[in-house]
């Protein structure tokens, strides 16, 4: 003969449950109540998280990591931002699937520039060549994992020398 105990039927019951039911999940998102720079030191005060662009036809916006003006994390020399100011415009960043890229240069030349790991390993080498103006692409992330990842850009203006940045992604 067999019995079930008040203990069997309640495990039977959660087990049920447990199956059918659905969990929530929460998009990672902190605040940046502020921050600063004094003396060659930099800081932010609850440094936010979260993957948000807004644009217009002129200013981009994008929420997330603070990329300070040094190079002492990353000891890159060639900050990106640094180099090329707002000609060159890279996010959301952080990101999850995608990068949008967006390059405004006044003068002829040629632009290239590279997908790298945090291992320095290119996994996208994009050549577009002689360009004026403006050139925008989309860069997909999807298939990379989560982790640090740097674009280096190249311009090389027809009369002028190599102008190189390097980009910090953090892909979540």
């Amino acid at each position: 003969m067999f019995s079930f105990s008040k203990f069997n039927i309640f495990a039977l019951i959660f087990f049920i449950i447990l199956n059918h039911s659905n969990a929530q999940s929460i998009t990672p998102a902190t605040f940046n109540n502020g921050g600063g720079f004094s003396g060659g030191f930099e800081w932010s005060i609850g440094e936010s998280v979260s993957i948000g662009s807004f644009s217009t036809n002129t200013i981009l916006l994008t929420t997330g990591v603070l990329q300070p003006l040094s190079n002492v994390v990353t000891s890159i020399n060639e900050y990106g931002p640094k180099v090329f100011g707002s000609q060159v415009i890279i996010g959301p960043n952080p990101t999850t699937n995608y990068l949008d890229f967006k390059a405004n240069f006044s003068q002829l030349g040629s632009l290239n520039f590279q997908l790298l790991d945090s291992k320095s390993k290119v996994l996208l080498n994009k050549e577009q060549g002689s360009l004026f103006s403006a050139y925008q692409t989309r860069i997909q992330l999807e298939s990379y994992a989560s982790g640090i990842y740097y674009i280096i850009v190249y311009f090389k203006p027809i009369s002028g020398i190599l102008q190189k940045g390097v980009y910090k992604i953090i892909k979540l």
